[in-house]
């Protein structure tokens, strides 16, 4: 309800809840580090774990190397690239850009303390407007920075869980620190290069369902073309859409046919958080950290080529049987 009418501490609640993520945001830029993250995800066909290496030096990217632990395919999906790629979402989904929207769509509390890997905790909680709750954040109590969230559906089940077993904070811990790859996503997009890219006619949507609004994109170029990487918010989910000119293979090694609303696209895990398809020419590459229904209508906004299924490639061959066996067609 409005603000006035609610209970003078959960407004206080709020506003610490609220001012303790923008000092863990502020924490994982300016503090230097290096930890393991464990980063599970479970999704309407299955889950998958990953271990990423993480190093960060004080004012700079991070970089992370994932080593996926449930699918070697995996290793062709843009999220498992080479240390140096952007960090649009911040570390465990915190940025200042993105505590922007956040408030735009979430309520913030403060929810007490905690420990976590036996660093002393203190907890926030992000709740959706009809109060169920949406994630949990873990932040450690001397240096601010993040180091456990959950996330969950709107059926409070956990769809996600990223946590620190191991952080060194200092520069100490930034010793055999890899070099970034220099091939990261390195020309970022203003409004003028994005409307250019509209005009010429790239799906370059504003929004996506879900209040996800877009919020960076960058430019890549590789042998095969020019790759956008269009990166989607409302504070909390973050989703990443790759186009390219062109058209997908009918054989993806690795990847898996699967239906979405009807849609048939691929996936590479199976949290079918990676997707990919193509269609009136581009290739369609989405990569989503938020909840299955979130990605299904987002999958289903997305442009898709019409062309019959499995069921109805079977009843036209069906129909081609018996018009062979009635002489009077």
């Amino acid at each position: 309800g409005p603000a006035g009418l609610r209970p003078v501490g959960s407004a206080a609640s709020s506003r610490t809840g609220l001012r303790l993520l923008r000092e863990a945001a502020a924490a994982g830029v300016a503090t230097s580090y290096q930890g393991v993250q464990i980063v599970a995800w479970w999704g309407p066909r299955g889950a998958s774990t990953s271990v990423v290496q993480v190093w960060h030096e004080r004012d700079r990217s991070i970089l992370a190397q994932v080593t996926d632990m449930g699918s070697a395919s995996s290793a062709a999906a843009p999220q498992a690239s080479a240390a140096g790629a952007q960090d649009p979402d911040g570390i465990l989904g915190l940025s200042r850009q993105l505590l922007v929207l956040m408030p735009e769509h979430y309520e913030v509390t403060y929810a007490g303390r905690g420990s976590v890997d036996d660093r002393q905790a203190q907890i926030v909680d992000v709740l959706r407007p009809g109060g169920s709750l949406a994630a949990r954040y873990w932040l450690d109590t001397a240096t601010k920075l993040p180091l456990r969230r959950e996330t969950f559906d709107s059926r409070a089940r956990m769809i996600s869980e990223d946590a620190f077993i191991n952080l060194r904070i200092g520069d100490g811990g930034l010793r055999g620190m890899p070099v970034a790859d220099v091939r990261g996503w390195s020309s970022r997009l203003d409004s003028a290069q994005i409307a250019e890219l509209r005009a010429r006619g790239w799906p370059v949507p504003a929004l996506l369902p879900g209040n996800l609004l877009l919020i960076a994109a960058h430019r890549s170029l590789t042998a095969a073309g020019p790759v956008i990487d269009l990166d989607y918010s409302d504070g909390l989910s973050l989703v990443s859409v790759f186009l390219q000119r062109g058209e997908l293979p009918r054989a993806l090694p690795g990847w898996q046919e699967i239906t979405l609303r009807g849609s048939a696209v691929y996936s590479t895990n199976p949290d079918s958080r990676s997707l990919a398809w193509s269609a009136r020419g581009f290739v369609y590459t989405v990569i989503a950290e938020a909840p299955a229904a979130t990605v299904d209508q987002v999958v289903d906004s997305l442009p898709h080529d019409a062309r019959p299924g499995f069921w109805g490639r079977i009843a036209k061959g069906m129909r081609r049987l018996a018009s062979w066996a009635n002489p009077f067609r």
